[in-house]
């Protein structure tokens, strides 16, 4: 079996890199509430992760906001 970034079916890492993402935009978004520049980033994150991507990093990020993910 091949690496793809795509793969759906074996997480590995990707778990990991979407919280990255997520911690980086939410930050960036407290910081200067650029709605483009996440829009943007989110998009990337979709192609990059896979399909649901954006949405699995918009609840990473509402996690944070909650105070439940650090």
């Amino acid at each position: 079996m091949t690496w793809s970034r795509r793969n759906i079916q074996s997480p590995s890492d990707r778990v990991q890199l979407e919280q990255s993402e997520a911690r980086e935009l939410y930050r960036n978004w407290e910081w200067n509430k650029n709605r483009d520049l996440i829009r943007a980033r989110l998009e990337r994150a979709e192609r990059i992760y896979g399909t649901g991507a954006r949405d699995r990093i918009r609840a990473y990020m509402a996690q944070m906001k909650d105070g439940t993910l650090i």
